[in-house]
């Protein structure tokens, strides 16, 4: 049986009003995967896709949120208190599970 391989996007553009968008944007690629069972893949990983659209326009749109509220300058010193360190043994972590 033949093998495949499939990347699924999904991006858009959201005008927030007042000349401000989100563009949330999401993508998945699939490995090796039996040509016969492509389609019932491609619906799964949609349907993950959709969800994962979904979360990453929450959380663009949260951001949004507070740059509003705080302004950019302000915004951007609170971001900039985040423990470098920190965030590279998180996202470590992260990456040693996928």
């Amino acid at each position: 049986m033949a093998k495949v391989d499939f990347t699924i996007s999904r991006d858009a553009t959201i005008n927030t009003g007042n000349y401000s968008s989100i563009k949330p944007s999401v993508t998945m690629t699939v490995k090796d995967i039996d040509s016969k069972d492509v389609t019932n893949k491609y619906k799964e990983v949609s349907q993950a896709l959709d969800i994962l659209m979904l979360m990453e326009t929450i959380a663009l749109g949260s951001e949004m949120e507070s740059t509003q509220e705080l302004g950019f300058k302000k915004y951007l010193a609170e971001i900039m208190k985040v423990d470098n360190e920190e965030l590279t043994e998180t996202l470590t972590t992260i990456m040693k599970g996928i």
